[in-house]
């Protein structure tokens, strides 16, 4: 018997057959003893006893380009199999108006089921006056997969890159089975734990944190790699309660030189062990995989807040962006 997407056919046939007559059931394969990963890979099988009814997609764009955020939303409409049920929210940086990025992608995408929402929202909600809101209010961009769950939703949702191009059914990433794990992720393996620490000064820091706050006492792998936040599975209600408390604590212990570094290092140590590796066809690359790097033109900003337009390298995006609606977003 083949296999699909991971998974035995033999035993998907199974799981199809016991849930036409109502059953429920969940399989997991086998955990992945040889792979030298933070995450738990089992490989995963679809949870075909879970009725995908909508779809929920997150993004937040630090720098504002309109025409990204209508090739992600196009590409994953034209792949999806059912894409009056997929939604968007979009969260935009601070200053604008949310409503002008609405009706221009409404313009070029009549049909979509959008929401743009500034990142002011999220603070409003966190409160600033909180350490939670201070925290969000310091890493907007890095923060926002996860803290959407805190402040925007309570349903399992898919959050993604901004400049991202969706060519895989998003409806098969929702059905992934996550278990009691809060995220599903990809990794980069580009960086490792190592590389930024030593296992023994993280060892040192984790006995000097607060009753509580960490949930288990762990051995740090130095050939860790960094969780990859291009395209996240997040389930809210596995969220624990002081996760955020829990990134914030490590960010302040590592303190790299780049504060960005820092935040995602943090964000790898408060998941160690404790999240479901993504099946690697959703990892993002440039080919041959179900989410792809955009590859258009797109603004990009400097620290000091300026703007300049970096050229694209490539045409896939064309697919998803005529010339009428490239000129019409990109004003």
């Amino acid at each position: 018997m083949g296999k699909l997407g991971g998974c035995d056919l033999a035993s998907i046939s199974w799981v199809l057959e016991i849930y036409s007559i109502g059953t429920k059931c969940r399989i997991k394969t086998k955990l992945d003893t040889s792979s030298s990963s933070a995450g738990l890979n089992w490989n995963s099988c679809l949870d075909l006893s879970h009725e995908v009814k909508t779809v929920d997609v997150y993004s937040s764009i630090s720098c504002l380009d309109l025409r990204t955020l209508a090739v992600l939303t196009n590409s994953t409409l034209s792949s999806s199999s059912d894409p009056h049920h997929v939604s968007f929210n979009f969260l935009i940086p601070e200053g604008g108006n949310d409503q002008v990025p609405y009706y221009k992608i409404k313009a070029v995408l009549p049909d979509s089921n959008i929401t743009v929402t500034s990142q002011k929202k999220i603070k409003d909600k966190l409160n600033r006056a909180t350490p939670e809101g201070n925290f969000f209010a310091s890493f907007p961009n890095e923060l926002s997969p996860i803290v959407i769950a805190r402040a925007l939703s309570r349903t399992r949702y898919v959050y993604t890159s901004a400049d991202s191009i969706i060519k895989g059914k998003i409806e098969d990433l929702v059905r992934i089975d996550l278990g009691s794990y809060a995220v599903g992720a990809s990794e980069d393996c580009s960086k490792c734990l190592g590389d930024y620490i030593s296992m023994d000064v993280l060892s040192a820091v984790q006995r000097t944190a607060p009753r509580g706050l960490l949930h288990h006492t762990v051995t740090f792998d130095k050939d860790t790699c960094f969780l990859d936040f291009d395209v996240l599975l997040v389930e809210p209600r596995n969220i624990k309660r002081n996760l955020i408390d829990s990134i914030a604590f490590w960010t302040k212990a590592v303190n790299l030189a780049n504060q960005r570094d820092s935040v995602m290092l943090a964000m790898t140590l408060a998941f160690y062990n404790d999240y479901l590796k993504l099946p690697t066809n959703w990892k993002r690359a440039d080919t041959n995989t179900d989410i792809l790097y955009y590859d258009g033109p797109k603004n990009v900003c400097a620290e000091d807040g300026r703007q300049h337009q970096e050229k694209g390298s490539g045409e896939i995006w064309q697919q998803y962006l005529g010339p009428k609606s490239d000129s019409l977003l990109s004003a």
